[in-house]
């Protein structure tokens, strides 16, 4: 099972073909920036979408190489965003991802059901997050896509979670139900449609991943704390598999954990017909390495 960003990191350089990448918007620093290394390492090509002389700029001042024929010239950020996402319906790219344009024109692109990427399933967000006092890879879902999931939105986005768990080794990942509290209470949501999941769970809904909620987040993170509370759990402080009621649960917690314990993260959106990376645009250059890492991992 990976455990580490590194261990990622030697998996996709051991691939046997480079993956293809269309860039949205690519006259961006720390996009560019995290492409050069995947490229100069041999493990991507990308095909940039934007602004050519931008382009070309940046990428002189990051002494990146980049090949005239990779670049598309295209100006408006909605026919970027357009352009990005055909080039992957037309086969030519494997990933797409994220640059300079903002998230609902992309999403827009790719949501469209006559030239868009949408294959019939629900899409959601995983981040993926490496954290130095925690012995295992978080799988943080659904921070970055939808907004306030009902039940069935769930259990999708829990089963795109765990495909993402199983290309990283662990084919029966522990997947806990984030609330509150650990006990079904009528005024809190989140609390019924964990406990739901949970009796999915149990009838083989989502394979062998291993599923408990209603689940307190130190519970979750911690055995001793089970304990301490008097509860009986199979994954307390082994969680691979972290699924929060929101979007803004799951977006503070992620930011929470880079900028106040120095979390490596990476982020992926699954359920299209390849992987997108989709991060902030105020994501440093390692982070977008991350997620290509990761989206390059998942495309094989």
């Amino acid at each position: 099972m990976i455990r580490t960003f590194d261990e990622i990191f030697k998996a996709v350089e051991n691939l046997s073909r480079k993956k293809t990448i269309s860039v949205a918007m690519a006259d961006d620093f720390s996009v560019l920036s995290a492409i050069k290394e995947v490229d100069e390492r041999g493990i991507v090509n990308a095909l940039l979408v934007g602004n050519a002389e931008k382009i070309k700029t940046i990428a002189n001042q990051i002494g990146y190489a980049v090949k005239t024929e990779n670049i598309i010239n295209v100006e408006s950020d909605e026919e970027v965003a357009a352009r990005a996402v055909a080039l992957v319906r037309e086969g030519k790219a494997e990933i797409l991802m994220k640059g300079h344009v903002s998230t609902p024109i992309l999403m827009k692109a790719v949501l469209n059901k006559e030239t868009g990427l949408r294959k019939g399933d629900v899409l959601s967000h995983v981040t993926i997050a490496e954290v130095s006092t925690y012995p295992r890879l978080i799988l943080w879902t659904d921070g970055g896509l939808n907004i306030q999931p009902d039940l069935e939105t769930k259990k999708a986005i829990l089963k795109n979670a765990i495909g993402v768990a199983e290309r990283l080794g662990n084919p029966r990942p522990n997947a806990s139900i984030i609330c509150p509290i650990e006990d079904v209470n009528p005024k809190i949501p989140e609390t019924i449609d964990a406990a739901e999941l949970q009796k999915l769970g149990e009838t083989g809904e989502f394979g062998e991943a291993i599923v408990e909620g209603p689940m307190a987040m130190d519970v979750a993170l911690s055995r001793n704390a089970a304990e301490k509370k008097g509860l009986v759990s199979k994954i307390a402080g082994e969680t691979d598999i972290f699924l929060v009621p929101n979007l803004t649960c799951g977006n503070v917690m992620i930011k929470a954990l880079m900028l106040l314990v120095g979390a490596k993260v990476g982020g992926v959106i699954v359920g299209a017909k390849v992987p997108i990376i989709l991060l902030s645009r105020s994501d440093k250059p390692a982070e977008k390495l991350n997620s290509i890492l990761i989206a390059v991992l998942l495309s094989e």
